[in-house]
């Protein structure tokens, strides 16, 4: 088994984040990559069992069962970031990968690999097939691995951020202002309607099923959604949907259906949540929310899923430089986020009522903070 310590760094829509191989690990092991996949060789792919995952030493996932253009095998599997990565940790010189039959890399740029014994085990490349958004994945990962470790969570943020209002509030600017430069990129690419559309869509997907939520979004206009209806969207990506641990409120059907209605009572919603943006700046907060929440949302909405929406989508789309939204949305409620943050907001001496920049500035260190270990706590 090869070290999940191992990180790369991407660049994602909204700035580069870290992936390490324990999160593509995790997600193999879950099933729900099972292709079919194109391999470098050209052969087709299908994962009947990923195999168990294996933590000592050899290959990542034993006694895996795969489809190798309708071939049925049954081997040992090896995952990492990059093709180079076989070599670079000597894989080609240790007999306990002899019995590797498939290679899966996260990213491109592939060549051939060969066992001790001179087999050569296809390899594809999982970044075309994953189920579910990588940034999601790296975020998702460095939660799970820190779950009910809030003091741990509180070491890395005081550690790296003495100064905690100033350093988590500079940390959650660079994070909108990187959020509002991809809406600007979605708008000069489809116009500002259709990027509001997509972009709406994209986070109700938040939680594991942003992909196939971007992908609906980018096929359909609001009014064919409206013609085509919820039922034939939702079975348009089955077998995409992240199910397993949603909670009802997030089912991908539910969010389908609240964004239907919302087009259905308020045809007219975007204008006027634009109406509601050039006000924002002026008004009291507690009231703007309201008003967002009640009468452009028209009710459809939890608070916290409407205060998740305008952090991710609606406020980075909004912001102006004649009327600038940064105060709102750093001051804005920070939606959903995991408990352990929450916890860790109160250990390192955060107190009243939670605001987005102390949560964004924390999920910052924390996801910034998993390719090095935790830090020794500074009093």
């Amino acid at each position: 088994m090869t070290t999940c310590a191992r990180v790369e760094e991407i660049d994602g829509p909204y700035g580069p984040f870290a992936i390490g191989e324990r999160a593509i690990q995790r997600l193999w092991a879950s099933g729900e990559v099972r292709g079919p996949m194109a391999a470098a060789s050209g052969a087709k792919i299908e994962i009947i069992h990923p195999g168990d995952w294996n933590r000592g030493a050899g290959p990542d996932f034993l006694g895996a069962e795969i489809l190798v253009d309708g071939r049925r095998l049954r081997g040992d599997i090896e995952i990492h970031l990059r093709c180079s990565d076989w070599h670079a940790h000597g894989h080609d010189r240790d007999a306990n990968f002899g019995g590797v039959i498939l290679h899966a890399v996260l990213l491109p740029g592939t060549k051939d690999v060969t066992t001790h014994a001179g087999h050569r085990p296809e390899t594809v490349v999982l970044l075309p097939y994953l189920p579910r958004d990588l940034e999601d994945l790296a975020e998702e990962d460095a939660l799970l691995e820190l779950r009910g470790r809030s003091g741990d969570v509180a070491k890395r943020v005081l550690a790296a951020e003495p100064n905690l209002p100033v350093g988590l509030k500079r940390r959650a600017l660079d994070r909108f202002r990187t959020k509002t430069k991809h809406a600007r990129g979605r708008v000069r690419e489809v116009g500002w309607d259709a990027a509001c559309h997509e972009l709406f869509v994209e986070s109700l997907g938040l939680g594991g099923n942003r992909a196939p939520m971007s992908e609906l979004a980018r096929s359909h206009s609001p009014e064919q959604m409206l013609i085509l209806g919820i039922d034939t969207l939702y079975m348009e990506k089955c077998g995409r949907w992240r199910l397993r641990g949603l909670r009802p409120a997030g089912h991908p059907h539910r969010r389908l259906a609240q964004y239907l209605e919302l087009h259905r009572r308020r045809p007219d919603w975007r204008a006027h949540l634009r109406d509601w943006a050039l006000t924002l700046p002026s008004s009291p907060l507690k009231s703007a929310r309201r008003r967002l929440i009640d009468e452009v949302f028209a009710c459809l909405l939890s608070d916290g899923r409407a205060d998740t929406l305008c952090i991710n989508a609606l406020f980075p789309l909004l912001q102006d430089p004649r009327h600038t939204l940064d105060r709102s949305w750093l001051d804005w409620p920070p939606g959903h986020h995991p408990e352990d943050i929450q916890d860790a907001r109160g250990l390192v001496g955060l107190s009243g009522t939670a605001r987005n920049w102390e949560v964004q500035g924390i999920l910052d260190i924390v996801r910034r903070s998993m390719a090095s270990p935790a830090p020794t706590a500074q009093a």
